[in-house]
């Protein structure tokens, strides 16, 4: 097996670990998006919102959108390590320096 072959094994092995982050990831989505909406709905126009239901409504807001970054990166990363380009390729597997053994 070449050096190059060894590095996108290695490189679509990583995508490969990092889609299924994803999709463990999007698993959390239903349970936060239900917990946000909860306490969005838990507001009433004829009655004072409570302090904890907008703490509540905030923190899955914040929990949702970062989230979702999570997910955005996790794919980004997915793809950039499935394309395997050469910065990949010399930080997976840096070449020996002559003179240089292990």
């Amino acid at each position: 097996m070449s050096r190059k072959e060894a590095v996108l094994l290695v490189s679509r092995a990583v995508s490969i670990l990092q889609v299924i982050y994803v999709l463990m990831e999007v698993t959390y989505l239903p349970v936060q998006f239900m917990s946000f909406f909860h306490h969005v709905n838990r507001a009433s126009v004829l009655d004072t919102p409570l302090a904890s239901d907008a703490f509540y409504r905030t923190y899955y807001g914040v929990d949702i959108a970062f989230l979702l970054v999570r997910v955005a990166i996790e794919v980004t990363l997915a793809v950039f390590f499935w394309n395997c380009g050469p910065w990949i390729e010399r930080v997976l597997l840096p070449k020996e320096e002559p003179g240089q053994s292990a």
